[in-house]
């Protein structure tokens, strides 16, 4: 399986998200998945691409030649895709995904996050999208979303677009569960 990541680029981070997403990389290259992913070396990005190359898993990172101005390339890359924008390399991750996985970040991560969600919605997908929710980084978005709906903005149905997991094992274990069915 091809698992989409979505992740922090920034390397500020308290190590326990790092450490967190280096065992969910481990558990993803052991259970014989492919990342694929901004391509970043840094931040949560990184920490998740040390753990596959760790356990000799294979990485596909996509990234637009102009983010090397503003974060370092991983050089252990299965491969590497190059492209011109933005746009093109959030098409291509989501194109070559069966399953997504967002990881604590900031705004670009927030922004990859809803547009998936958004196509999904739309029907534009049917892919799993699950928020690894380490130290509950997730649970001020989760709230916002769930008063949204109260407030009338966002159909209550959303929240069956994606799932909320805690480790990494039963991360995987609903990927592997959620694209059997």
């Amino acid at each position: 399986m091809n698992i989409t990541l979505y992740g922090a680029a920034s390397e500020g981070i308290d190590k326990v998200y790092k450490q967190a997403v280096t065992e969910l990389g481990r558990e993803i290259a052991r259970r014989g998945h492919t990342m694929v992913y901004g391509a970043g070396a840094s931040g949560l990005m990184g920490a998740a691409a040390n753990g596959i190359s760790g356990e000799n898993g294979r990485i596909i990172g996509v990234t637009p030649h102009f983010m090397h101005d503003f974060e370092p390339v991983y050089d252990r890359c299965t491969e590497l895709i190059d492209t011109a924008t933005l746009s093109e390399r959030k098409d291509i991750m989501e194109s070559k995904a069966d399953a997504f996985v967002i990881v604590p970040g900031g705004i670009g991560t927030f922004d990859e996050f809803f547009q998936i969600l958004t196509l999904k919605k739309l029907g534009r997908h049917n892919k799993p999208i699950l928020l690894f929710n380490v130290c509950n980084f997730w649970d001020n978005l989760l709230a916002v979303i769930g008063s949204n709906i109260f407030k009338g903005f966002i159909a209550s149905d959303v929240t069956d677009c994606f799932a909320v997991c805690e480790t990494p094992a039963s991360t995987l274990d609903l990927l592997e569960t959620l694209i059997k069915s």
